[in-house]
Order: C-alpha cells, then sequence, then structure tokens
C-alpha cells in the first residue's frame, strides 16, 4: 500500500508538473511572414520570420500590437536577409536573435534598445561594422562571436556602460572584455590593465593570434573564452585568476603548455578540450585544489578528473 501510495504522488507531481509546462507554452500567432507571441504588457515579440526578403524593415506594430522584443533565434539561419532595419519601438533584442544570418551587412540599432542577448549576432559572415547606441546597458556573451569580417564595433566616448579600445569592445562597468573582433589580424594582443573578467567567447574563433598577456587585474576567465584561437601558442594566466570557465582553452590546437596558478580555486569542464598539442599542464605540487598525476588534471578536492591531455599517445 505504502509504495502505491508513493507511486501514486509521483504521478500527481509528475500531471502538475506537465501541466506547468504547457501553461507555459506562449501561444504563437501568424501574420503574414511574421510569427509572435504577446507579452504580459501587451505587446509583440517576434517568434520567427518565414519570408525570404533580401531587405528588410521590421514593423513597428503587428496586427496593433507594438513589437518591442525580437526573440531569441528569431531570424536565426535567414539566408536571404542583407539588411534590416529595427522600428525604434524595440527595447530587447534576444539571444541569438540574427544566428547565421550570413548574408547580412548592414543592421541599425535604434536608440531605445537597452538588452541584447547572448550571441545575438553570431555567425553573421558578411557584417563589417555596427554601432550600438548609447541606450544598451545590458549586453550578452560576446553578440558577435563568429562574425569573420567585422572590423568597427562602434560606441560612442560617452556611453555609460561600454567602451572600446583599439577596436576591442568591453564593458567598462563590470570591467569586462566582451568581444576582440575575430577579423583582426595581430598576431598578439595585451588586455589592459584594471579588466577583470575575460567574457563569455570573448576572443573565440580569433585565427590569427599566437601570443596573449592578462593582467594581473583578471579574476574570471569565462566559458569558452579562447574557444577555437587556433594559432595560440603562449598564454600566462595571472596569479589573480581564480575562476576557469568550461572549455575555456578548447581547441587552441598550436598550444603545448600552460600553467595554472594556486589561485585558481574554480575550474570548469575541461578547459583544454582539443588541444591537439597540449602536453603540459602544470600546477605545484602545493595546489590547494588542483593536482597532475602523470600530467592528467585532477581536482583533488573534489576527486574529479578533469583532463586528461589529447596529446598524449599512451
Amino acid at each position: 500500500m505504502k509504495k502505491l501510495m508513493l507511486l501514486l504522488a509521483a504521478l500527481l507531481a509528475l500531471g502538475a508538473i506537465l501541466a506547468l509546462a504547457e501553461e507555459a507554452e506562449p501561444t504563437v500567432h501568424k501574420s503574414g511572414d511574421w510569427e509572435y507571441v504577446l507579452l504580459e504588457d501587451g505587446t509583440a515579440e517576434i517568434y520567427d520570420y518565414t519570408g525570404w526578403d533580401k531587405e528588410l524593415t521590421i514593423p513597428e506594430a503587428i496586427d496593433g500590437y507594438a513589437v518591442t522584443t525580437i526573440g531569441d533565434e528569431a531570424f536565426s539561419g535567414c539566408e536571404s536577409l542583407t539588411s534590416i532595419t529595427i522600428p525604434d519601438s524595440v527595447t530587447t533584442i534576444g539571444d541569438k536573435a540574427f544566428y547565421r544570418c550570413r548574408p547580412l551587412t548592414s543592421i541599425t540599432i535604434p536608440d531605445s534598445v537597452t538588452a541584447i542577448g547572448d550571441y545575438a549576432f553570431n555567425s553573421c559572415h558578411s557584417l563589417t561594422s555596427i554601432t550600438i547606441p548609447d541606450s544598451v546597458t545590458t549586453i550578452g556573451a560576446n553578440p558577435f562571436s563568429g562574425c569573420a569580417k567585422l572590423t568597427d564595433i562602434i560606441v560612442s566616448p560617452d556611453h555609460p556602460t561600454l567602451a572600446t579600445i583599439d577596436g576591442v569592445l568591453f564593458d567598462k562597468v563590470e570591467k569586462t572584455l566582451i568581444c576582440y573582433p575575430r577579423a583582426y589580424t595581430n598576431s598578439s594582443y595585451a588586455i589592459p590593465q584594471g579588466i577583470r573578467v575575460i567574457g563569455d567567447f570573448a576572443f573565440g574563433s580569433c585565427l590569427s593570434l599566437t601570443s596573449i598577456t592578462l593582467p594581473d587585474s583578471v579574476t574570471t576567465i569565462g566559458d569558452y573564452a579562447f574557444y577555437w584561437c587556433r594559432p595560440l601558442t603562449s598564454i600566462t594566466i595571472p596569479d589573480s585568476v581564480m575562476v576557469i570557465g568550461e572549455e575555456a582553452f578548447s581547441e587552441c590546437s598550436s598550444l603545448t603548455s600552460i600553467t595554472i596558478p594556486d589561485s585558481v580555486t574554480d575550474i570548469g569542464a575541461n578547459p583544454f578540450r582539443g588541444c591537439s598539442k597540449l602536453t603540459d599542464i602544470i600546477v605545484s605540487p602545493e595546489h590547494p585544489t588542483l593536482a597532475t598525476i602523470d600530467g592528467v588534471l585532477f581536482d583533488k578536492v573534489e576527486k574529479t578528473l578533469i583532463c586528461y591531455p589529447r596529446a598524449y599517445t599512451n
């Protein structure tokens, strides 16, 4: 009887969870080439675009509802668009909103936009220049990762939260490096003193950098921060760094050696995945959390094997 009661309770709980999930599913409305959902404030969020226009102006309203949000992945994979104009009714651009809009060469972000989501313009391979208005105060993980031709990220000197230094985009409030443009051809780069965080995917897919210098102000290296920096042969992690995110150096296929300082106490899933030449992961015998045994990296507190170097031939 007790087992039966427990089973019934579990089934009831599952039913409640499924009911909540169904309630959470938005109702998608269709109007011409647009699919949208209604938000709690009575405005519309673009859910999907199904047309094939080359030059597109997003409407200020659909079916009488003001368009305030470009939803996550709303234009993802649109292979026809070369130019997009966003109306000044829009305040939010969602995560991966324009992901892999590869022909896109021109986009105008109005002064109404306050938030740009994670990887919003990821892999827009034809985009060469973009202006971020002063209204944007929230910006996600590298919105321009994988933009193979982007060389100009323009923000005004008076922008309240963002700044560019030598063309590199920073959050000057959070002291975060957001985006080192992939199209840059410099072989070396020194991150400015005072920067505390290297953001997620900040150097993603940079194919020219062989050497990167981190200042002793950096405390956090984000997830995938140096992902696919294939020519990278030299990087020194300073004693100030406490956090290394998951796959932070993954696919850095020219990296042969790296030293992890004693300051690092938080390390994500294999930071060195795909590092095909990495043979030396160096940590001191006194490291508080990490250890190497026969060259294999372990978390000795959590009793976790973190990385077996791919370059090993055993």
